[in-house]
């Protein structure tokens, strides 16, 4: 957790408002490498590498690398980064400083690790180090050079196969997708095999294909599966973000470790990649399958489903996403958001709730250990994770139904035996906010050019908090209805208020059933029933068949391996069965 706060402090401390999107990708990747090299970046394995590969600074990086690589540390990241920062500056190295890198990965194990993130940068590493190192070596974990790397090699091809066909598990993470990313760019440029390096490179363009369809000025939208607890309230501050600078030149300039690695690549997006994270001109509907991390036990409150969907309404504007909710993480979930583009990058520009669920039955699907261990466990890695205070969490007590710019969000919570109660984030500092709670429920909120309306079904208490207005209700039987629209559609705040004034949530049933009733601004009837129901007009939405993604821009079938970009001059193919990239006609 320390190390993770770290990387997002640095990322956040470096943010400016200052315009570059006029910078080559070159130029960028220059300002990325010299940033490192700065004294008051700190120590670790990218300022180390920035100043040994620097001709000036060579002798001064050599020596900061030996002293940093005179300890180790269990965390996989950190052998990962250890990984990345030898593999670049092995021709600079004398041979004492590869001969350590070599003793640690045979003397020093690196502690067990069950996330998505932490295999795929476990077996990069893994899979360049071991073939570099002599051909007895026998590495920590009591397997040889060959073992190892055919153990590596395995495990990365079978990631890629499923997350190209199936979803990905920890999908769409603005904390975790540059480790994915990254990971892709080091097999890409260092795999001993010719067949290695072309997937790892389309690999490459696959993952930054998911994120530019699902990206808005920097931000990385919608639902995700793992979230950052800051980021969460700051989207504008995630690892992805920096990405985003990096090969898009969108957003403000930002700096961190895993884009610091991906800058020394030669790499670059496809041009319809870039344009399908640049170009946003009308809305879209995009669906997308992904999968829920792997359970190991049903104690009947994880979903069982082997899908899940992820649905996200993009307005140039504004982005309004979700999954339909229930556990599907055990830890860093986001179900649901509002984003939007904010004249000021330091001002958060997102909203959501949650239900904060931390009992500690909510890790036992998907950790060994017992409830009590795992609780204590978790939390002395993660010590917001059982707070009330949290804001990532997935609950089995949430379900979420959104139709285009409209979002319902039930929750029934009476079984929660810590923190049983509905907490939201509301943007602390907007142009303007009404709450009309004694007549119409409605609270409208004005930030820039977008309008939101929320209408929160129980008694609730408001007050500032970090970055935000912090909602809390003690009703268990709740919900939020969520309305939002751009200034261009609608004119005026106070015409924005009376729209939504003029329509009311039908609540007549939802102490019996816990259905609710909702006819939109835009006269879009919805119903929903907990657990139930969901229709638009009286009819249920059609998720689209046997897709993998699909939107007019970003489109895939199930099992196909193959992903379309829809570019304004054409589409264009990432095909993982004949491994390439091609126009169509």
């Amino acid at each position: 957790m320390k190390m993770k706060l770290l990387s997002l402090l640095l990322l956040v401390a470096c943010c400016t408002s200052t315009a570059t999107a006029q910078l080559s990708i070159a130029q960028r990747k220059d300002s990325i490498r010299a940033f490192f090299t700065h004294e008051d970046v700190g120590v670790h394995f990218a300022s180390v590498t920035a100043l040994t590969l620097r001709e000036e600074t060579r002798d001064e990086g050599i020596a900061a690398f030996d002293r940093f690589t005179q300890g180790t540390s269990p965390e996989i990241m950190e052998r990962f980064r250890l990984t990345a920062s030898w593999l670049h500056l092995r021709p600079l190295l004398p041979d004492s400083l590869t001969e350590r890198v070599q003793y640690i990965w045979t003397e020093f194990p690196v502690r067990p690790f069950f996330a998505e993130y932490e295999k795929v940068a476990y077996y990069t590493a893994l899979y360049l180090a071991a073939p570099r190192f002599p051909e007895d070596a026998v590495f920590f974990n009591g397997r040889s050079r060959e073992e190892n790397t055919g153990d590596a090699y395995a495990f990365l091809l079978h990631w890629i196969r499923e997350s190209t066909e199936q979803g990905q598990r920890e999908f769409d993470s603005p904390t975790y997708g540059a480790v994915f990313f990254t990971a892709m760019l080091l097999l890409r440029d260092f795999a001993p095999d010719a067949d290695m390096r072309t997937r790892a490179a389309l690999m490459a363009q696959w993952l930054l294909a998911d994120f530019a369809h699902d990206h808005l000025n920097g931000n990385y939208v919608g639902a995700h599966a793992r979230e950052n607890l800051l980021s969460a309230m700051q989207p504008i501050s995630s690892e992805m973000s920096s990405i985003s600078w990096l090969y898009f030149g969108d957003g403000p300039r930002l700096y961190s470790r895993e884009q610091f690695f991906a800058a020394l690549s030669d790499f670059e997006p496809h041009p319809a990649i870039v344009e399908l994270a640049t170009r946003r001109s009308e809305p879209f509907e995009s669906w997308e399958r992904k999968r829920p991390a792997v359970r190991i036990r049903d104690n009947g409150l994880a979903e069982t489903a082997d899908s899940v969907i992820r649905y996200t309404y993009m307005d140039p504007l504004y982005a309004i996403g979700s999954i339909p909710g229930g556990l599907i993480q055990p830890l860093e979930q986001h179900s649901w958001d509002v984003t939007w583009i904010n004249d000021d990058p330091e001002r958060p520009s997102t909203l959501f709730f949650m239900q904060p669920y931390a009992d500690p039955n909510a890790l036992t699907p998907f950790l060994p250990h017992g409830e009590d261990r795992t609780f204590r466990n978790v939390s002395s890695l993660d010590p917001y994770w059982g707070t009330l205070t949290k804001t990532v969490g997935g609950s089995p007590y949430e379900d979420v139904f959104q139709y285009k710019n409209t979002l319902i969000a039930l929750y029934d919570i009476g079984g929660v035996s810590r923190f049983p109660v509905l907490a939201g984030f509301l943007p602390l500092k907007p142009d303007s906010m009404h709450v009309d709670s004694l007549e119409t429920g409605w609270i409208t909120i004005h930030a820039g050019d977008v309008y939101l309306a929320v209408y929160p079904f129980g008694a609730y208490r408001l007050a500032d908090g970090m970055f935000g207005k912090r909602f809390v209700s003690g009703e268990k039987r709740n919900g939020v209805v969520v309305y939002v629209t751009g200034r261009d559609d609608v004119g005026s705040f106070s015409s924005f208020i009376r729209r939504v004034h003029a329509t009311a949530v039908d609540l007549s049933s939802f102490a019996e059933d816990r259905t609710v009733r909702y006819t939109t601004p835009d006269g879009d009837g919805l119903e929903f029933r907990y657990r139930g129901i969901r229709t638009v007009n009286g009819s249920t939405p059609r998720i689209p068949d046997g897709m993998l993604f699909s939107s007019p821009r970003l489109s895939g079938k199930r099992g196909s391996g193959i992903l379309t970009i829809h570019a304004a001059t054409g589409d264009v193919e990432i095909d993982m069965n004949t491994l390439e990239i091609r126009s169509l006609p």
